[in-house]
């Protein structure tokens, strides 16, 4: 079941049902088996299976299990009403999920026609909210549940009272436009129009701004073409926008910054040429506008995409001989810079670079222009230039993260001059200071010759329990506990929040679970709390809370996990599934270690993640990745699958190695190409002269650079705690 593989599991479970076994391990068996084929996709086969169950015979915490999976297996096979009469019976028998199952039943009733009796179970819910997102999600079920009722006045009383207590800025504008829309619902216009021209004000730049817009346009509701214009291109429609924006700048005489708007609009119409007239209308007649001087970067930037660098290069030049002293002049420096070293323009964003650090010391991108200028200078073979970018950003800015930076690639360009002591020794000094941090494991990789092809090919895998006596003996030493009692494995694990996470847990409510204990260990400070937590959550089987849990007990004790005792750092940095780690990482020819960083890095172990760019399970793979790899392995592939952890390891370890092929078995090629895209990958490594440090330095985008750093980091753990033989 762990692994994903739900059918065998609900084979299994029904094959120990066979048996006669104790009231605890039936009634573990029962809900395993349910909560095994609602993750196999099999609603109805569950449903059935679970109505044979024997509640009356089994403990209560596995007959309320058993009831509430009832409830989910038969609204997934479309008994609204039985699911209902199942999670009543779940609340009856005391479940320490009050909230949860009633909202759960509510949803059911609304879905039966029962709206009626799903308002009263809402209205029953509120008092129990745990926190105030919980209460917002009650309140905005129960005002649509009023709505379809009818009942106008109750449901508005719903959405004031969450615009009560509410703080998230686009959140209140969404409740705004609910509660606008239901009074036009109501036939009571006038107050619904006000409350949306209201919106329109407040929150111009929320998606509710937009919806509100264009309401109040079709009733005829004069909206001012300025704002009319912004809130459509925060909303990305463009077209309407720029109509908006010229009729604002043909009817009023200041218009400055409407002239930037319009611009950035025809930009991304793809009309540069109407977007270049904006800006110089602003350039040349607007000088007070606030966005006069952005109208100068602006217009650079549209000379880059169209190509002509030149011409953006000598549009910022005069700016900078015009407007020396002006505060926006260090902006734009570094800007121009960023943009000119992106587009391949390194000698012109250099002298950018340079004249920043020359001329603003004291701005605080100062430090990052001296350690570009000296990036570009190694580039292109330049090492006296680059050296003296280097030394004079370690002089003037000793305590700035760039400093230790600088140090490294000191070192760098030492061993290009064949001075290997020199090279060494300032090595040496930046694994002194950043031991465990990306540039003081390059710095050790280096000293050492080491790359990341010569990782260890297997894993010592000690037994999980091994050292800890060792580690809480550690512990009672670094907290000052006296006494020869055992560290009790029990703290917290009384507070509701974790009786009613592991109620979630066990029948398979993995998000709602989550948020009961994520929200349980945001409240623990204390070290033995958060060891005890990490435990704990061990045991259940939430990986990614018992490494959030040990991480931050090694945070508050201040200590390396490579120092702490290895019981304790392997809380941390598990090995989970390490049978199916195994078995890819043989079968892709990838060390063990590097899939165990990448996916701690990219799901924190929780196979069911999903990330804002819809990346799915332990190894965070986008839908349409994951099926061109099902078709090239010849495999039957479902969305829903990449939260299986056989799968999603199977897939993670292809793509990974897929890039790694593609890139000439370069691992840090590799590893940019899974997160950032092999097209941004090559072309980063097309510049960066064979050198994998010169090639983290090309990276352009942020995350990707952040991605090297925390794989390498996690890395040099890995191998501290798991090293085997190596290659």
């Amino acid at each position: 079941m762990r692994v994903g593989a739900f059918e065998e599991a609900a084979a299994a479970y029904a094959a120990a049902l066979q048996g006669a076994l104790p009231p605890e391990a039936a009634g573990e068996a029962w809900v395993g088996w349910g909560r095994a084929l609602l993750a196999a996709e099999q609603p109805a086969e569950a449903a059935r299976v679970l109505a044979q169950a024997p509640v009356e015979e089994l403990p209560p915490e596995w007959a309320r299990g058993v009831w509430t999976l009832r409830g989910d297996a038969w609204r997934a096979a479309g008994d609204p009403a039985g699911a209902a009469e199942a999670y009543g019976h779940a609340l009856g028998m005391g479940s320490p999920l009050t909230v949860e199952l009633r909202m759960r039943r509510a949803l059911a009733l609304q879905e039966a026609g029962r709206l009626e009796a799903a308002a009263a179970e809402l209205r029953a819910a509120l008092p129990a909210a745990r926190d105030p997102s919980q209460e917002a999600a009650l309140r905005e079920r129960l005002a649509e549940t009023l709505e379809a009722l009818q009942a106008y006045p109750a449901a508005l009383e719903q959405y004031e009272a969450i615009l009560a207590f509410a703080r998230n800025r686009a959140y209140r504008a969404y409740i705004e436009w609910r509660a606008a829309q239901m009074l036009l619902t109501a036939g009571q216009t006038p107050e619904g129009y006000a409350r949306l021209q209201r919106l329109i004000r407040e929150a111009p730049d929320t998606l509710a701004a937009y919806n509100a817009l264009v309401r109040l346009v079709e009733a005829g509701i004069p909206v001012p073409d300025d704002l009319r214009g912004r809130i459509d291109a925060a909303a990305g429609q463009c077209l309407p926008a720029v109509q908006a924006f010229e009729r604002w700048i043909a009817a009023h005489p200041d218009h400055g910054d409407i002239h930037y708007e319009a611009a950035l609009c025809y930009r991304d119409l793809g009309n540069l040429q109407a977007a270049h007239a904006h800006l110089d209308a602003l350039i040349r007649d607007h000088p007070e506008a606030s966005r006069w001087a952005e109208g100068w970067l602006e217009k650079g930037r549209l000379w880059i995409r169209s190509g002509a660098v030149e011409s953006a290069v000598a549009l910022w030049r005069q700016f900078l001989a015009r407007f020396p002293t002006h505060p926006f002049t260090p902006r734009l420096l570094y800007e121009a810079a960023r943009l000119l070293e992106r587009n391949g323009a390194e000698e012109a964003a250099e002298g950018f670079y340079r004249l920043l650090a020359e001329r603003f010391p004291a701005d605080p991108r100062a430090p990052e222009a001296r350690h570009r200028q000296g990036v570009l200078a190694y580039g292109r073979g330049d090492l006296d230039a680059a050296a003296a970018a280097w030394e004079a950003l370690r002089s003037r800015y000793p305590e700035a993260p760039e400093a230790l930076a600088a140090r490294f690639w000191l070192g760098k360009v030492a061993l290009a001059r064949g001075d290997r002591a020199r090279a060494e020794a300032e090595w040496q000094a930046v694994v002194a200071q950043a031991s465990g941090r990306f540039l003081g494991e390059r710095a050790r990789m280096l000293l050492q010759g080491e790359d990341l092809t010569d990782l260890p090919e297997t894993l010592e895998l000690p037994d999980p329990e091994a050292g800890r006596a060792e580690a809480e003996e550690w512990l009672r030493a670094r907290l000052g506990i006296t006494g020869t009692l055992p560290l009790s494995p029990s703290v917290g694990l009384t507070d509701p929040l974790w009786q009613a996470g592991a109620e979630a847990w066990r029948v398979g409510w993995v998000e709602e679970a989550r948020g009961l204990w994520t929200a349980l260990g945001q409240r623990v400070e204390d070290p033995l709390a958060l060891y005890a937590l990490a435990l704990a959550f061990r045991e259940q089987g939430a990986e990614a809370l018992a490494v959030q849990a040990a991480a931050r007990l090694l945070a508050r004790l201040r200590v390396d996990p490579r120092e702490a005792p290895p019981f304790l750092a392997r809380l941390a940095y598990p090995v989970p599934y390490p049978d199916r780690v195994l078995e890819e990482a043989q079968r892709r020819h990838l060390p063990p270690l590097l899939l165990y960083a990448v996916m701690r890095q990219e799901s924190l172990f929780d196979p069911y993640a999903v990330s804002s760019a819809r990346a799915r399970g332990l190894m965070q793979i986008i839908p349409p990745t994951a099926q061109a790899i099902a078709e090239a392995l010849g495999q039957p592939y479902r969305e829903s699958w990449l939260h299986r952890p056989a799968v999603s390891i199977a897939f993670g370890a292809y793509y990974l190695a897929q890039q790694r092929d593609r890139f000439g078995g370069n691992l840090w090629v590799a590893l940019a190409a899974y997160n950032g895209g092999p097209g941004n990958a090559a072309r980063w490594w097309a510049t960066a002269r064979g050198d994998p440090d010169l090639f983290y330095e090309r990276i352009t985008l942020e995350e990707t650079r952040r991605y090297l750093e925390r794989v390498v980091e996690h890395l040099a753990v890995y191998r501290a705690l798991y090293a085997g033989r190596a290659k």
